[in-house]
């Protein structure tokens, strides 16, 4: 009898200990670290024990900006015994956990992503003449240089692809541009205007004007488009959400130029343009840096981001070129050339993203920005030499379901 009641003090005092081992980790509490945006505290301090008993709090942050995986990012000194993973969607901040040890349970999504933009941009060129006038009504010839008046266009862009629950993104984009322009003037008495460079004719251009009555007038066109092809692998770095990536592109940019006009009442004209096609690598990064604390991943939130890209891609190929000027006598001349050539378009992106988690699960978002394209060695309607520049703004509607 002795023996059982000592037997049955020891099964007592056992499951006594058991107990309260088990209690003490079966209320975690999960609160918001104000270090970054989707970063979450679990600790075992409540409020039933001393806090001299509760192990200090763990923080987790999500291995990639869209994926509910946790990972330890500061582990406490006196913890040893292993990670916790859980499921940020399905608890909210402040509430209990009553089991730590969670298994994984990744946020499955159907892997598609896809986005739609309206990009406003007003060319601008190294030199971009219309024409030239020479005023020699005068002692000394005045000369004067008039500019196309390129305004803001639209330009649609449009991207889609599939990603995984990793961030791992395979992605088709596409952007397209299309513009012209147009100047013109009617000459008084000893006016004299050209067309706005010289061709590489035998005539090299015409010449407009030198009585009353006389003009010229003058069209530009642009048109240019890319086609990427690319991978991109989205990574969390603290408070930063990150995406580089890098793929394949192609692009093509034609400009021509058209005057027409009379020279003492007869008739001259010039066309000239030329185009280039290339392929190439290019390059690209992007980083969002979340503004307060909202969780990105969990349904029904919303979360707001400053955002900032650039993208860079060299590019190989041929330019062609053609002219024809015709001037009174009736002369005609015509030149055709065809070059290799290279091109390089450099991008930049600065604003801000307001993202939208969806009770399907579906990642909606909305961004406004700055944006400036550079294309080297895209030259002018009438010359191949120069720069394109496109600078203007966009407003983007994507999702990531």
């Amino acid at each position: 009898m002795r023996t059982n009641g000592f037997v049955g003090l020891i099964i007592a005092g056992i499951c006594c200990f058991s107990t309260q081992a088990l209690y003490s980790q079966t209320d975690f509490p999960v609160e918001p670290s104000n270090e970054s945006e989707g970063v979450f505290r679990i600790s075992n301090a409540s409020d039933y024990y001393e806090p001299e008993s509760a192990i200090d709090a763990v923080s987790f942050a999500p291995s990639s900006p869209r994926t509910s995986d946790l990972s330890p990012i500061a582990m406490p000194e006196n913890y040893s015994n292993g990670e916790y993973y859980g499921p940020v969607e399905e608890y909210t901040q402040g509430d209990w956990i009553e089991e730590p040890y969670l298994d994984e349970m990744p946020y499955e999504r159907l892997g598609i992503v896809a986005g739609a933009a309206a990009v406003f941009v007003k060319p601008g060129f190294d030199t971009d003449t219309a024409f030239t006038t020479e005023d020699q009504s005068g002692m000394t010839t005045i000369t004067t240089s008039n500019d196309f008046p390129y305004n803001y266009q639209t330009a649609p862009r449009i991207n889609l692809g599939l990603i995984d629950n990793e961030g791992l993104s395979a992605q088709v984009r596409w952007f397209q541009l299309e513009d012209n322009s147009g100047s013109g003037a009617t000459s008084p008495n000893n006016f004299v205007f050209f067309n706005g460079l010289p061709t590489k004719t035998t005539i090299g251009g015409i010449r407009a004007g030198g009585q009353a009555g006389d003009y010229i007038n003058t069209t530009s066109s642009l048109k240019l488009y890319t086609i990427d092809v690319d991978l991109s692998q989205e990574l969390n770095f603290e408070r930063w959400q990150t995406t580089f990536g890098g793929g394949y592109r192609h692009a093509s940019v034609s400009q021509g130029y058209h005057a027409i006009g009379t020279a003492s009442g007869s008739q001259v004209q010039s066309d000239a343009g030329h185009r280039f096609d290339g392929n190439g690598i290019v390059v690209f990064g992007e980083a969002r840096r979340p503004l307060g604390l909202f969780d990105r991943r969990s349904k029904g939130t919303s979360s707001v981001s400053l955002i900032s890209s650039a993208k860079y891609s060299a590019l190989w190929g041929k330019s062609k070129y053609s002219a024809i000027d015709r001037n009174p006598g009736p002369v005609v001349a015509s030149a055709q050339t065809e070059s290799k050539k290279s091109l390089s378009i450099a991008e930049i992106q600065v604003g801000m993203q307001a993202d939208f988690v969806l009770q399907t699960g579906a990642l909606v978002w909305v961004r406004a920005a700055w944006e400036g394209m550079w294309w080297n060695g895209a030259g002018s309607a009438a010359s191949e030499s120069g720069d394109l520049s496109l600078l203007g703004g966009s407003i983007t509607l994507g999702m990531d379901w």
